[in-house]
């Protein structure tokens, strides 16, 4: 069934179906779709339908609805502006499902005892098992540096910290910031929205 609005993974089930259509609970459908949104080769106009097609095993009647919930589903009951917060900077990204991808897989089979080539988690129970994996894993300590705000660290621990960070930086030496392509990354988002929204109104107007 589909979540509540403030779902409480301790009493209620995790979603398995949006919109009343069943869907892919697998947590490879949002890697997939995390990956698509970042593939520069596909096509916008492609990636809307692909992306609910990832996810819904059915049909939908309100595509511009599925594709608000499919966000939500994504963000696990979080939209892109409340996982940002009002009015601040984008956080820190902890991972990155290429970069990452052997260093997740060995983390889980090392801190819990689950291999994911056999266990098809729900994506709401992957993401919440990946983002507090302990710092005993290599995954577990990328994580924890890539997020930590080294502003209030002195000395040797400040250099330390540093050079963690640099180690496991998922930043490219590009000239744009991580803030800079995480806002281009929600743009990205919005702007399929307003695309499928325009499709859909000239269907109905007949001109496609």
């Amino acid at each position: 069934a589909e979540a509540p609005p403030h779902m409480n993974p301790l009493v209620d089930d995790f979603p398995r179906e949006l919109c009343g259509v069943p869907i892919d609970t697998d947590y490879r459908r949002m890697v997939q779709f995390e990956l698509l949104l970042r593939e520069e080769s596909v096509p916008e106009a492609d990636k809307i339908q692909l992306a609910l097609s990832l996810l819904y095993k059915q049909p939908v009647p309100d595509p511009v609805r599925a594709w608000d919930r499919l966000l939500w589903y994504y963000g696990c009951g979080q939209s892109s502006e409340q996982a940002q917060g009002d009015g601040k900077a984008a956080p820190p990204r902890l991972y990155d499902f290429e970069t990452d991808a052997q260093r997740i897989y060995t983390a889980f089979l090392q801190c819990y005892r689950i291999d994911l080539q056999k266990e098809p988690l729900h994506w709401w129970k992957f993401h919440a098992l990946l983002l507090y994996l302990p710092d005993t894993c290599v995954m577990g300590k990328a994580m924890y540096y890539r997020g930590l705000d080294v502003s209030t660290l002195k000395g040797a621990e400040r250099k330390h910290a540093m050079r963690m960070k640099a180690l496991f930086t998922l930043d490219k030496p590009k000239a744009s910031t991580q803030a800079q392509r995480d806002r281009e990354f929600l743009a990205r988002i919005e702007k399929r929205r307003r695309y499928l929204e325009a499709q859909l109104a000239k269907q109905k107007r007949g001109e496609v």
